[in-house]
């Protein structure tokens, strides 16, 4: 493992706190890598495949844990990832799936140690095509996300509720601090 991390910052919390639109606000000043879980399930739905959650939790893990690790071995300069590989120890508990491989990529690819994390914010909270959870189930995500970061040896940095503009404005002075 390398002594520096490279300049790889991680926004994360529970679905439906606003992370993908802040990624798309950052955009401009970063390079950024949008949400593996999102892109799994829309290919799945697209291709008639059974890699989701509900059919095949293993299968939507480990095609998630593919994405990222590629997306993290791809990615060069300042980057903001949507979700970081230690986010899917929430999933791996959510499913009660074995977590030794996504420990192992945790292990051997590390992220800027403060990881922004967004609270659950019921108030823009809203359930689409790929996010099925109630605002509670959110919420409990959200906590088993906490708890797999901190467990991956992560520092927690809330971002604050607030508009877009001042949100991504905390995001950047994080970065740059």
């Amino acid at each position: 493992m390398p002594t520096e991390t490279p300049p790889f910052f991680i926004l994360t919390g529970p679905p439906g706190a606003g992370k993908t639109t802040l990624l798309e606000a950052l955009a401009p000043h970063f390079s950024t890598v949008p949400e593996a879980a999102r892109r799994v399930l829309a290919e799945e739905r697209r291709t008639g495949g059974t890699a989701t959650g509900e059919q095949d939790p293993a299968a939507f893990v480990a095609h998630m844990l593919e994405i990222m690790i590629a997306d993290y071995d791809a990615a060069r300069g300042p980057t903001v990832f949507d979700r970081g590989l230690p986010d899917l120890l929430a999933f791996c508990a959510h499913y009660a799936l074995d977590a030794k491989t996504v420990q192992d990529a945790i292990r051997t690819r590390r992220y800027r140690p403060r990881v922004l994390f967004l609270p659950p914010w019921q108030e823009i909270y809203r359930q689409d095509d790929e996010r099925t959870l109630s605002f509670e189930g959110a919420r409990a995500f959200g906590a088993l996300t906490r708890e797999g970061y901190l467990a991956a040896g992560y520092e927690r940095v809330e971002v604050p509720k607030a508009d877009i503009a001042a949100r991504a404005s905390f995001i950047r002075d994080q970065i740059a601090g």
